[in-house]
């Protein structure tokens, strides 16, 4: 495995944790911008991160499949 697919696993699984914080923090009726704050940091660590580095840095320039 490499650095960038390592990266993009611990994204992912920050995120599912910031989801599970932001669940948590609805049930015990915490202040709204708890869960807003969470659920928008689940959505980067989700999405935006392994997006980014998918396209730029797990993709090989010139490599073309066989």
């Amino acid at each position: 495995m490499t650095t960038t697919t390592l990266l993009g696993i611990i994204s992912i699984a920050i995120g599912f944790l910031c989801i599970g914080a932001a669940f948590w923090a609805f049930m015990r009726k915490k202040p709204t911008a708890w869960p807003v704050a969470l659920g928008v940091a689940a959505f980067v660590f989700v999405t935006v991160i392994p997006t980014f580095l998918a396209v730029f840095f797990a993709t090989v320039p010139g490599d073309v499949p066989r």
